[in-house]
């Protein structure tokens, strides 16, 4: 049976076309295959996380520097490949409130002493001027024993310090 080897590779520049089909291509060339990936576009900041697999058992610089040409090098981060999801019940939480600088810190440290696992974080800022929104989403999992009441009443009391409005849902999962 081959082995694969395992490996997250991270990527910051600023935005311009063409960077996920060039970095595609070095990935390609090199054989490897993407099994996961993230993109977004953040203030004309391009990112991008690539979770790659290869037949060969490479150091992280080695694979860092399959990138010279391309202008931008990745952070590597080599690992066993297997695969953590996260188990217990999964919650969509959302929060809104004037921009501010400490939302971020303070919800996700209700989270954190509650033992919630963030399993995607995403924020913006709409409005204009005085009338700025912060908008944060996360998806979380809890685990088994967390006490659903007393950490969502935490997040509440939280939210009302920060001048935020949090709403926690629980999403249903199914199997197929």
């Amino acid at each position: 049976m081959d082995k694969n080897f395992s490996y997250a590779l991270s990527f910051v520049s600023e935005d311009s076309k063409g960077l996920v089909s060039e970095a595609a291509k070095v990935l390609f060339e090199n054989g490897f295959n993407i099994a996961d990936s993230s993109s977004t576009l953040l203030q004309g900041v391009f990112s991008m996380i690539f979770i790659v697999t290869s037949g060969s058992d490479l150091s992280e610089e080695a694979v860092a520097g399959m990138f010279k040409k391309t202008g931008f090098i990745p952070s590597v981060f080599k690992f066993s490949g297997e695969r953590k999801e996260p188990s217990g019940p999964h919650y969509s939480i959302s929060v809104y409130g004037a921009d501010k600088p400490g939302i971020v810190h303070e919800i996700t440290s209700v989270l954190a002493e509650n033992g919630i696992n963030i399993t995607d974080l995403q924020t913006k800022v709409t409005g204009r001027h005085a009338s700025k929104v912060y908008i944060m989403m996360i998806e979380a999992a809890a685990c088994e024993n967390a006490n659903e009441k007393s950490w969502t009443e935490a997040l509440q009391q939280r939210a009302r310090l920060t001048g935020t409005d949090v709403t926690c849902k629980k999403i249903e999962e199914y199997e197929f």
